[in-house]
């Protein structure tokens, strides 16, 4: 019985001295590793108890692993995903063209870059200007052509969207009360608008008196 604990005890403490002592191990080797350990561990005591401990050790060990071997692989997958998405997001930073400053339109310029070859890399970087009266004096006074600097021109910063609506006319739908098939539809009797009628007052009676007409 003692031979059997011992050999049981040694097997986990190989195991563990096996985690410890592999640095390199992927997250589905330590979790089979120590899911054997701890398995093999618990399965040494229910073994125990039931008079049987080297057969309740390896079974607990190889459900240990087993366990371990499963949670140990999604970490992997978890953490590879990780990595597959820092790297995408490293290589559109890299990938993603910087934008010109005025500088380097006069660095293009002075190097002697054709003005064709200037507006095509404004435009495949997405360079945006907003020049100003010193600007545009600065950037003739260093060479660069009118062409140019009118690309520059045509491109201003966009600024972002305000989230105002226009004010644009809205239409809106009256629609009549619903009645059932079998039923007329009910009429709606439009608002009557009653306008004031003025009546003047009778005028006075006209009496003939000596030849003279009289009004009383």
């Amino acid at each position: 019985m003692k031979a059997r604990l011992g050999f049981a005890w040694v097997l986990i403490a190989s195991l563990l001295a096996g985690v410890s002592g592999c640095a390199h191990m992927n997250q589905a080797q330590t979790g089979a590793a120590i899911g054997g350990a701890l398995g093999t561990a618990a399965g040494l005591g229910v073994g125990a108890a039931t008079g049987n401990p080297r057969t309740g050790a390896l079974i607990g060990g190889l459900a240990g692993a087993g366990i371990g071997g499963l949670l140990g692989n999604e970490a992997d997958k978890e953490e590879r995903r990780e990595q597959l998405a820092l790297q995408q997001a490293a290589s559109t930073a890299v990938s993603a063209p910087q934008k010109l400053g005025l500088t380097d339109i006069v660095h293009l310029t002075q190097q002697g870059h054709d003005e064709q070859v200037i507006i095509n890399q404004i435009r495949a970087t997405g360079s945006t200007f907003q020049l100003t009266t010193s600007d545009l004096d600065w950037l003739k006074a260093n060479g660069v052509s009118p062409r140019v600097i009118a690309e520059m021109q045509s491109r201003p910063p966009v600024l972002p969207s305000s989230g105002l609506r226009s004010s644009s006319s809205t239409t809106i739908i009256y629609e009549s009360p619903w009645s059932p098939w079998w039923m007329p539809p009910p009429v709606v009797a439009a608002p009557v608008i009653v306008r004031p009628v003025y009546v003047p007052p009778p005028r006075p009676p006209i009496v003939f008196v000596g030849g003279f007409y009289r009004c009383r």
